[in-house]
């Protein structure tokens, strides 16, 4: 009698639109991930009870108590399949759809003012009094601070002003903005200082690729994810309901490939389900992604690591049992945890004086940390299909604001010296994002 081949199974997932039901179109929108390895395994007890005076020397009764499910999927690093996964850890979603539909505005400021400050006002609702010289992450701030304006439905860039443009893309609801928002000044200083606002479809210069725009949701509940899995060719298939990404981690090595790991709590599972009957075609088969095209970026610089990694925590309680039901009640997720590794090997000691005294300049420890933002990206060799032959399939992950936590320089024999950076990602101001993911493909539309 053969065995069941793990080969044989799969893993395919889309976004759950209504809690506690299996979505009817899984069949024809799910996406199929290639697994290198894992599962989704099972957590239930066999309960029996304790001795009891007056039983006998043997158990005497046994119950079936709560169950839950949960478990890792290791994966290879393709990215169709991870924007249902960042979806899933992060929550909120905006697409930069073929042929310009998002509209970008750019402020430009001239005149050379030396003080002041204005205000941009959007739909009736006016900014706070933004300073003249205000950083792209000020304005985001300041946009962001108008009730009409959703978390993440807009990204600036650029600046500050008085060097440089800042540029303000519109995502979500606002995606199709075409007027510019009035700038009220009041600068002082400068030859005839002026603030020009000027809007135009991004997007234009390629058509057949979409960027995804990911960012972390304040909201008591991420979005659920529906699942299927089925164990070898034929041993069993089960449908996951109210399932959620729990933890969410990449890594790769300097001659290595991406690859990451989901870490997935469900809430109910059913087995006996038939297989989706176009699981071949489901498949994501992108391309995959090498550790020789991927930077990391420090403070704007691009250091040279021997390997990363980034992890994404949600803290979702998991023992949420109650009277009269097997399964887990709300699946709320808790203090969300953000860190990134790096590996190098040391040129100097800066880095480490950073970590450990609170700045490169210390000779002496310090209480303050510093501050610096990190960038990730990750791209594939071969372009997107339709996009000018020059656009790649890329990922790339932004940090506003991380502290390296404390090491130790260690040498060891004639080897050379290395240290694993832990960076932690921070959030200091409320109105920017802990993080921001942005993935440029072929797939308009996230599973």
């Amino acid at each position: 009698m053969a065995g069941q081949s793990s080969q044989a199974g799969y893993v395919a997932f889309m976004t759950q639109p209504t809690p506690d039901t299996f979505p009817g179109s899984f069949n024809s929108t799910a996406i199929g991930m290639k697994l290198r390895s894992g599962g989704i395994g099972t957590n239930r007890e066999l309960m029996i009870p304790d001795p009891e005076i007056g039983g006998g020397r043997d158990v005497n009764d046994a119950y079936l108590g709560a169950v839950s499910w949960a478990g890792d999927l290791e994966f290879y690093g393709r990215f169709n399949a991870m924007l249902t996964l960042l979806y899933g850890a992060l929550g909120i979603k905006y697409v930069k759809t073929p042929g310009g539909t998002n509209h970008v505005t750019t402020l430009t400021l001239t005149g050379a003012p030396t003080g002041g400050s204005f205000t941009l006002t959007y739909s009736a609702q006016t900014t706070a009094a933004i300073p003249y010289n205000a950083t792209a992450a000020q304005i985001q701030s300041a946009l962001e601070a108008l009730s009409n304006i959703a978390e993440g439905e807009v990204d600036c860039n650029g600046g500050p002003l008085l060097t440089a443009p800042v540029t303000i893309t519109w995502y979500g609801t606002l995606a199709g903005v075409i007027t510019n928002p009035t700038v009220t000044p009041s600068f002082t200083g400068g030859t005839s200082p002026l603030l020009t606002p000027t809007t135009t479809t991004a997007g234009a210069a390629y058509t057949g690729a979409s960027t995804h725009t990911f960012v972390p949701s304040d909201g008591a509940q991420l979005p659920f994810i529906a699942i299927q899995e089925r164990i070898g060719a034929s041993l069993e298939t089960y449908n996951y309901t109210d399932a959620v990404i729990n933890t969410f981690h990449l890594e790769a090595d300097a001659d290595g490939y991406l690859m990451g790991t989901a870490g997935i709590i469900a809430r109910k599972q059913e087995a006996g389900i038939t297989g989706m009957p176009g699981i071949a075609s489901a498949f994501d088969n992108l391309p995959m992604v090498v550790g020789t095209n991927i930077t990391f970026s420090y403070n704007g610089i691009t250091i040279p690591g021997k390997s990363f990694s980034v992890d994404i925590n949600n803290n979702y309680e998991d023992d949420d049992f109650r009277l009269g039901s097997f399964y887990l009640g709300d699946l709320t997720p808790k203090r969300r945890e953000v860190t990134l590794g790096l590996t190098i090997r040391e040129q100097d000691s800066s880095i480490w004086r950073q970590a450990t005294y609170g700045s490169a300049a210390a000779t002496q420890p310090g209480g303050l940390s510093t501050k610096q933002p990190v960038v990730i990206n990750m791209q594939t060799y071969e372009a997107i299909p339709g996009a000018g032959g020059t656009l790649k399939y890329t990922l790339e992950l932004t940090f506003p604001q991380v502290a390296l936590k404390p090491f130790t320089l260690e040498a060891s024999g004639d080897d050379i010296i290395e240290s694993d950076l832990e960076y932690q990602a921070l959030r200091p101001n409320p109105q920017r994002k802990i993080m921001y993911a942005e993935v440029a493909t072929d797939l308009a539309t996230v599973a």
